[in-house]
């Protein structure tokens, strides 16, 4: 089962995330800001994506999580989500091939999205 890590402070879209990831057949791990997520992925024995909001003071940012989240598990698909941060950001400060899901977003927005970076149907 391919895992997901998702990197979310706000309780309930922490939790939506990780419905919309089981309903996918991922097994999710949650952390709620970027010193947490880094520790998890070290932890991690495999990790296919990542899911972490930009903006989780205080502590290190989403681009911050997904560079260290990168250089560990080298191979890990990541995506951003956003109220404030756009494509333009995500395109100087992001890990390559990394996508943005800009808040505020539905569960099926965000479900679509990570079947399509895992490869699953949604």
């Amino acid at each position: 089962m391919a895992a997901i890590l998702i990197v979310e402070d706000e309780p309930f879209v922490r939790m939506m995330a990780e419905d919309a990831a089981q309903q996918l057949g991922l097994e999710p791990m949650s952390a709620t800001g970027g010193e947490a997520a880094i520790a998890a992925a070290r932890t991690a024995r495999e990790l296919q994506i990542l899911f972490t909001d930009i903006h989780m003071p205080p502590g290190p940012d989403g681009w911050t999580v997904a560079r260290a989240v990168r250089e560990i598990h080298p191979g890990v698909r990541v995506i951003y989500t956003s109220g404030q941060a756009g494509p333009e950001d995500c395109a100087r400060l992001g890990v390559p091939d990394s996508r943005l899901l800009p808040k505020p977003y539905t569960e099926s927005e965000l479900a679509a999205v990570i079947a399509d970076i895992a490869g699953t149907d949604s």
